[in-house]
């Protein structure tokens, strides 16, 4: 009599013909990422990634970095971090400063096409974070005690 390598073994509730009990409510689980926050985040990685790029080319073509070309990789420096930091539900009001003080200082660099697209950009993200503040504020319940 030849017996499958896993025969008799009981992985679930449904195959031992045991009712899983009922009266235990599940975990509550946070909702999925937003797909518009998940690409936020990819937004601000990438583009901070690809700004402190351009500083870096541009210092090394001969340009002089100045103490507001360095302000503004610290801020490059940020927006990466929180860019991961909003992708896992957190930093939600910081991403929000943040991403408006950049999009404020793009603003004056304006008549610029490279501009136009990391405002673009960037008004997409700082849309996406006021869109979806509930999936960050979302926290876990409070377990409740039975009455007995």
């Amino acid at each position: 009599m030849k017996t499958s390598r896993f025969g008799g073994a009981i992985t679930t509730p449904e195959d031992s013909g045991e009712i899983p009990d009922q009266t235990i409510p599940p975990e509550p689980e946070r909702p999925p990422r937003p797909l518009l926050i998940e690409i936020s985040g990819a937004i601000l990685i990438v583009g901070g990634i690809s700004s402190i790029l351009g500083t870096v080319g541009y210092r090394i073509s001969g340009g002089a970095v100045g103490p507001i070309e360095l302000l503004v990789l610290l801020l490059n420096i940020a927006t990466i971090m929180l860019g991961a930091l909003i992708r896992s539900g957190r930093a939600w009001i910081l991403a929000i400063n943040v991403v408006a003080i950049s999009l404020f200082l793009e603003l004056t660099a304006l008549p610029s096409t490279f501009t136009i697209v990391f405002v673009v950009l960037d008004s997409i993200v700082l849309i996406a974070l006021f869109r979806h503040r509930d999936w960050f504020l979302w926290q876990r319940p409070e377990p409740s005690v039975p009455d007995r």
